[in-house]
């Protein structure tokens, strides 16, 4: 897989490795999520890498893949959120969930609903410097070209219509989960631009094993983490 497309956008500067390691500081971050957080935290690492820089190290990711120990109806990998929290003491924690919560939007946003009254019950024993964060999910769907470049909110509304898993729910989900984190004012790394990019899953290359039209070929579109935390620091730091 050769990606051939790049995300510009305006609010999205490109990503410099150095200044980011320098922003970062010595905090260390916690990536928390199932495999296709995995996926994008293990490119957020990868990114800093060809600058010579190793505020990589920095960065840990944990499998969860419900946040909160339950089944919903696909896997339940992983320790609950709060459980790695408390083992690894990071500055900074981004949260992600969905993929395996295959039942209801009602579900979903009751599970959502919960890790906010968690974080707000965490707050009251952590020193006031550790931040929030959410990441979105990643969208799936496979084709063979990008899907609508110039207008990604009508590819994720094409997404809709995707029958395997639990993928057509996505997209809504994405907007309800949005709308909660701008009411409460936390931030969250917005990964809705790769609903265009149903041309970089795995599935679409000659020789895949088995179908997967969710994780992404890497390197391609998720090489957008750099930017996307790049701006994440920003905000905690302006805030």
């Amino acid at each position: 897989f050769v990606d051939e497309h790049e995300w510009q956008s305006p609010t999205l500067p490109p990503f410099n490795a150095t200044e980011t390691c320098h922003m970062l500081g010595k905090r260390t971050v916690l990536y928390i999520g199932d495999s296709t957080a995995h996926e994008a935290a293990s490119t957020l690492m990868n990114s800093f890498r060809p600058a010579g820089e190793t505020c990589q190290t920095q960065i840990t990711f944990a499998l969860s893949d419900t946040l909160i120990g339950r089944k919903y109806g696909a896997l339940n990998r992983g320790r609950r959120w709060t459980t790695r929290v408390e083992m690894v003491q990071p500055d900074i924690i981004i949260l992600s969930v969905g993929a395996h919560i295959v039942t209801n939007d009602t579900i979903y946003m009751n599970v959502i609903d919960q890790v906010f009254s968690e974080i707000e019950a965490m707050k009251k024993n952590i020193p006031p410097h550790v931040k929030f964060a959410w990441q979105t999910q990643v969208p799936a769907g496979c084709s063979e070209r990008i899907t609508s470049p110039q207008n990604v909110n009508f590819a994720g509304e094409l997404s809709m219509e995707l029958s395997d898993y639990n993928h057509g729910q996505f997209y809504q989900r994405d907007l309800m989960l949005i709308s909660r984190l701008q009411a409460i004012g936390m931030p969250y790394m917005d990964l809705r631009m790769l609903y265009s990019r149903t041309d970089a899953h795995i599935n679409n290359q000659t020789g895949a094993r088995q179908p997967d039209c969710l994780h992404v070929c890497a390197p391609g579109p998720l090489d957008v983490m750099g930017r996307l935390f790049q701006k994440l620091l920003v905000e905690f730091d302006s805030s």
